[in-house]
């Protein structure tokens, strides 16, 4: 009986150090397209939910929301997370045409909110970031889900 004791003990304490050892490897993807500095199209990616959220903006007004349940394999969320670690500039890029804003891109890891309002725009060209960009974009747009509620963008023109 009390060998199984000790099997116990060793055991919550073998797993509470695993589970401190564990990183959280999600991330918040989001991204804007601006005209005049006026919003038009927002995208955000929450990789701990798998929601995929579009939304287009007319005057101001919501014209579209769709979101899609979208999920990437642990690898993936692996080499990301590896890519992020690596890089030791901020995760965001903007683009500005005269002195006003017309794209903004960030990501914000180990948290459950959406900085993208605090996180400043990072104009230094982090090609880190800029790796990272495009694996998370070519995955969500590279998905059944997104091709079928997107299949315009599908269409040759």
């Amino acid at each position: 009986m009390k060998n199984y004791i000790y099997i116990i003990i060793f055991f919550n304490i073998f797993q509470a150090c695993t589970a401190q050892n564990k990183v959280n490897k999600y991330f918040i993807y989001h991204t804007a397209d601006y005209d005049s500095g006026i919003a038009q199209e927002e995208r955000l990616y929450n990789s701990s939910t798998g929601i995929y959220e579009y939304k287009k903006y007319s005057k101001n007004n919501l014209e579209k929301n769709i979101k899609l349940y979208i999920r990437f394999t642990r690898e993936d969320l692996e080499t990301i997370y590896e890519l992020y670690a690596s890089s030791k500039s901020k995760m965001s890029d903007c683009y500005f045409e005269n002195y006003v804003i017309v794209h903004k891109s960030t990501l914000t890891f180990n948290s459950e909110k959406d900085n993208f309002n605090k996180i400043e725009c990072d104009n230094n060209g982090n090609s880190i970031f800029t790796k990272i960009e495009n694996k998370i974009e070519s995955h969500i747009t590279s998905s059944e889900t997104y091709k079928t509620n997107f299949y315009r963008e599908f269409y040759k023109k």
